[in-house]
């Protein structure tokens, strides 16, 4: 990651020593930055590219192949992990926040085969995959002039400590849905 975190000269939240307006999305908040080499390496199951994150789930693209995601009258395409305990949720998946964008059928089937997090996968579609926020980190400033991460969470856009926050990955909320 080039640039270091820091904090804001007039104190009111986080930022890049050398930010640039690419650093923050529409609604001002601040993006962790990632090395970018597309078709180098190995694909790490463990954790997802912010940007390609951000842009496959705007877009309504197919996370693995980066083309369109599968689309009907039902919705767009999403591959989840089937809750633990589906009896604590009977209207799941309805309003589930997700961070993985949708998939393509083709791919669906792929990841089903080769990601180790799916144990139970599930397809589902959604007819209004809504802009809920994002996913990351927060941050506090130390008394030494530092700053102290804390535990990732999910932070809705317009909350009062998004200057605090990094994100990561943008969050949809799922609504409208059909088990696939």
């Amino acid at each position: 990651m080039s640039g270091s975190l820091t904090v804001r000269a007039d104190r009111s939240g986080l930022a890049y020593r050398d930010e640039t307006p690419g650093d923050r999305d529409g609604r001002s908040v601040l993006w962790a930055r990632i090395g970018r080499a597309p078709g180098k390496g190995r694909p790490d199951f463990r954790a997802l590219h912010s940007d390609r994150q951000r842009h496959t789930m705007l877009n309504k693209l197919c996370q693995v192949c980066g083309g369109q995601a599968s689309r009907t009258a039902k919705g767009w395409l999403f591959l989840l992990q089937r809750p633990d305990d589906m009896a604590g949720s009977p209207d799941w998946p309805e309003g589930t926040l997700c961070t993985k964008p949708p998939v393509c059928r083709p791919c669906a089937a792929l990841a089903v085969r080769h990601c180790p997090h799916l144990t139970d996968p599930v397809t589902v579609r959604f007819r209004k995959p809504r802009t809920w926020g994002v996913f990351g980190g927060f941050f506090s400033p130390t008394p030494a002039g530092g700053l102290a991460s804390h535990p990732d969470s999910c932070l809705p856009y317009g909350d009062p400590y998004a200057p605090w926050f990094l994100a990561s990955q943008l969050v949809v909320e799922l609504t409208r849905c059909t088990v696939d």
